[in-house]
């Protein structure tokens, strides 16, 4: 009887002690969560991109649209006001943000079927504080030597989003 009682006892500890040692692996807990909900970007072209009246050579040349500046290299010769400016688009959106631009890097002018290409780039990366933004886009325009005249006009893409 000594034997049955002394495996009933050792039975009952380490019945006792798998208890014990399940419940300190074991934790519970809660967590909390949040969201924040920002005034969605809204873009607006303001002032479109005009590389401006210029005239071609019989050799080919570059219109640069900069911020703030209006020059040419090579063969083009630029108009007296003909007015080469930056292209504007406004935006609006969560105050004091910013935000990462993506535009075209390559676009098409077309007249017909006569053709010049441009490259683009983008500036701009702030919402301020009175939820207001602008992207200012320049570029280069190649010209051809003896480009054919006319108006070219082409599109490009620009998109904006929230850092």
């Amino acid at each position: 009887m000594k034997i049955k009682s002394m495996l009933k006892m050792v039975a009952a500890v380490l019945l006792i002690t798998s208890m014990a040692a399940s419940n300190a692996l074991a934790a519970d807990g809660t967590g909390t969560a949040t969201a924040s909900v920002v005034i969605p970007l809204a873009m607006t072209e303001i002032r479109v991109l005009n590389f401006g009246s210029f005239s071609p050579s019989a050799s080919p040349g570059v219109v640069h649209i900069a911020n703030g500046s209006w020059t040419a290299s090579g063969g083009v010769t630029l108009i007296a006001g003909g007015g080469g400016i930056t292209g504007i688009f406004g935006l609006t959106g969560q105050p004091n943000t910013t935000y990462s631009r993506s535009i075209d890097s390559v676009m098409t002018l077309s007249n017909g079927s006569d053709i010049m290409t441009a490259n683009l780039n983008s500036l701009g990366s702030l919402i301020n504080s009175g939820g207001t933004g602008a992207v200012v886009v320049v570029g280069d325009l190649s010209v051809a030597a003896n480009q054919p005249t006319g108006v070219y006009t082409g599109t490009y893409n620009l998109s904006v989003n929230y850092n």
